[in-house]
């Protein structure tokens, strides 16, 4: 379940510390589990390795606690996309509250069972592939830079809307007259927060007039399929999908 995913244990117990990395690797298959006895020093590993997947954290530690930790994990374009889940003697509604808040994706009371562990585990993981499926909408003027071997320079493109399998852009039709259904292509993205940029490889499955504005040919619609990439790649992916996410403008409540 967990055998290609890289994992942080923070707990300042080194029993308890083992009684979750036991259930990870003998019920979840895990292989790769950092340690860490408190906030602090989860802040550390996580820098140091940026291939985490996973934050399994108890609450009360000293130097950092849980809760700022979180906080602090949620604060990172880099980490804000982990699933985090609290695992803590903390069962009170408020604590749980504060959590929630704070953007905790499960919460395990202590004393807690492998069987309980589990379905925490397998809930958060159903969770975030039903996110992960969904097409998040950009905001107004978010743009990727678009090249394949047939342009003599990469275009600017608007961003309409992302998931982890492709996206959706509005680029000026006259500089896309040598693109073709199944071009092979990169996209060239910067994260909105962090400024950090890199390139993922695509290829172009669509391409059609504006359906808002069907008279207007001077822009072109370009759906594109994301092709195999590194970790370092879906990681940028994945950042840059949360970003966007977290820009996208917010639906207004309705009124009673």
């Amino acid at each position: 379940m967990l055998e290609n995913d890289v994992v942080l244990v923070v707990d300042d117990s080194a029993t308890a510390r083992t009684a979750i990395t036991n259930v990870l690797r003998d019920r979840l298959y895990c292989q790769t589990i950092i340690e860490a006895a408190n906030g602090q020093e989860a802040l550390k590993r996580l820098q140091a390795n940026p291939d985490i997947d996973w934050i399994f954290c108890d609450w009360e530690m000293p130097v950092m606690a849980g809760d700022e930790l979180l906080s602090k994990v949620r604060e990172n374009p880099a980490t804000a996309h982990l699933p985090f889940i609290m695992i803590t003697a903390k069962g009170d509604r408020d604590s749980l509250v504060t959590a929630v808040q704070l953007g905790v994706t499960s919460f395990v009371v202590k004393p807690f069972t492998p069987k309980k562990l589990i379905e925490k585990v397998l809930l958060a993981r159903g969770r975030m592939e039903r996110r992960n499926a969904e097409r998040i909408k950009a905001t107004r003027g978010q743009q990727l830079m678009l090249k394949w071997a047939q342009a003599e320079q990469p275009i600017a493109a608007d961003l309409l809307d992302v998931s982890l399998s492709g996206l959706l852009l509005l680029a000026p039709f006259e500089p896309t007259k040598t693109l073709g259904v199944f071009s092979l292509a990169h996209l060239g993205i910067t994260l909105p927060n962090s400024g950090a940029t890199g390139e993922l490889p695509c290829q172009i499955i669509r391409l059609e007039a504006d359906p808002l504005h069907p008279a207007r040919d001077d822009q072109i619609r370009i759906a594109v399929r994301f092709q195999p990439m590194s970790a370092e790649q879906r990681k940028l992916l994945m950042d840059y999908i949360e970003a966007t996410r977290r820009l996208a403008p917010q639906p207004e409540p309705e009124s009673a």
